[in-house]
């Protein structure tokens, strides 16, 4: 199934091109993270919710991040091999596996934004650079998880733009900065919704596009990462709690030199095999 976020306090299951409001199967006022916990619970109320059929048709400017308030969001940072050419382009990281995973890092959750939403470059940085990647949701409280175990905690699947001022501030330091470069507000546009994990075959075979005012800057395959999605999920919770709707965002194929700065204006188009497509438009700080 794919579940969405909708305009302006709801719940939708995403059936074809139809939002099927979720009712009468959770509380009033539950959120994403209630029905990712819930889950087993009602996964059969949803599908009889699917069965009768109804709805409102797609509209992406009823879209809400799909998950508004992880406890925690945490990034991969250098995790994929890296060509030439459109597919993963650039040079790969030098480090070993196993310091790349000591590399992930916190982005806030304060930093999320939504489809449709715009990137918002802040008054004081300019450099300002999209990273496409394929974002994990966890779906249980889980800890000290093996890595035969982890992908047992995982719900689903959606895109997120990990967005980075790469210039900002004078420290030379850009692994010691990363959660302040890529923490700003607007800087984890999510969407367009959730895929649950069932629905994609594997996660490590999909194509991933990006395009910037219609013209395709990135096309590369979630096949290239280094530390795979259970590799990572194991190592993270044996630091911490991990809770049903946090976030992994997994990695960017490209380089840093292969990456476009952002400029006032633009419009973005995200895409990952299987989940779907979501665009954001670009502004400034006023």
């Amino acid at each position: 199934m794919k579940f969405a976020t909708i305009k302006p306090d709801g719940l939708a299951i995403v059936h074809n091109d139809t939002l099927i409001p979720i009712t009468g199967v959770l509380a009033k006022g539950a959120t994403m993270i209630d029905l990712i916990a819930q889950y087993d619970q009602i996964k059969d109320a949803l599908a009889d919710l699917v069965a009768k059929g109804g709805g409102v048709k797609l509209d992406a400017k009823l879209l809400k991040p799909p998950v508004e308030r992880p406890s925690k969001i945490y990034a991969a940072a250098g995790n994929y091999k890296r060509g030439t050419g459109v597919e993963s382009a650039g040079a790969a990281s030098t480090i070993s596996p196993q310091e790349l995973l000591e590399n992930i890092f916190l982005k806030p959750p304060s930093a999320i934004a939504g489809p449709e939403d715009n990137i918002v470059i802040p008054k004081d940085a300019e450099s300002i650079f999209p990273e496409l990647e394929l974002c994990v949701v966890i779906g249980k409280k889980v800890r000290h998880l093996s890595k035969s175990q982890a992908m047992d905690a995982v719900f689903g699947y959606t895109i997120m733009q990990d967005v980075t001022a790469r210039g900002y501030g004078k420290s030379k330091n850009m692994g010691g900065t990363r959660s302040v470069r890529k923490g700003f507000e607007t800087f984890a546009p999510i969407g367009p919704w959730i895929t649950t994990k069932d629905e994609i075959a594997d996660p490590h075979n999909l194509w991933m596009k990006l395009w910037i005012n219609g013209e395709l800057k990135q096309s590369a395959k979630t096949d290239a990462m280094i530390n795979d999605i259970a590799t990572q999920i194991s190592f993270l919770s044996q630091v911490t709690t991990l809770y049903p709707g946090d976030l992994l965002t997994t990695g960017n194929p490209d380089s840093p030199e292969f990456q476009e700065k952002l400029k006032p204006g633009d419009v973005l188009k995200s895409e990952i095999e299987g989940i779907g497509a979501m665009n954001q438009g670009v502004a400034k700080e006023s």
